[in-house]
């Protein structure tokens, strides 16, 4: 069993904060497009902390020989080190 995630509540009491599943690919797209710092990677430095800039929602991306769209990824950021990232936000059944 792995260890839960719970949230404490004005009123001092603790919720257990569970695991479900988006309604829609869409939902997570616009949470991480409204908060970037829920991708992973804050830890690599305490003293200056890893941020991120949306550049394009909805990114074409080609290849070198061809040039045109190939692949689409959901989110292309950029962080405080100028490294892109990548998001692709499939939703998985069960």
């Amino acid at each position: 069993m792995s260890p839960g995630i719970f949230l404490a509540g004005e009123d001092g009491e603790l919720v257990e904060m569970r695991e479900q599943p988006y309604d829609s690919e869409a939902v997570l797209q616009e949470l991480l497009e409204r908060y970037p710092n829920l991708l992973a990677g804050d830890e690599s430095s305490e003293d200056r902390p890893r941020r991120w800039i949306l550049v394009k929602r909805e990114a074409g991306v080609g290849t070198e020989a061809e040039g045109n769209e190939r692949w689409w990824i959901d989110h292309l950021f950029l962080d405080t080190t100028s490294s892109s990232t990548k998001t692709a936000s499939p939703r998985w059944s069960r």
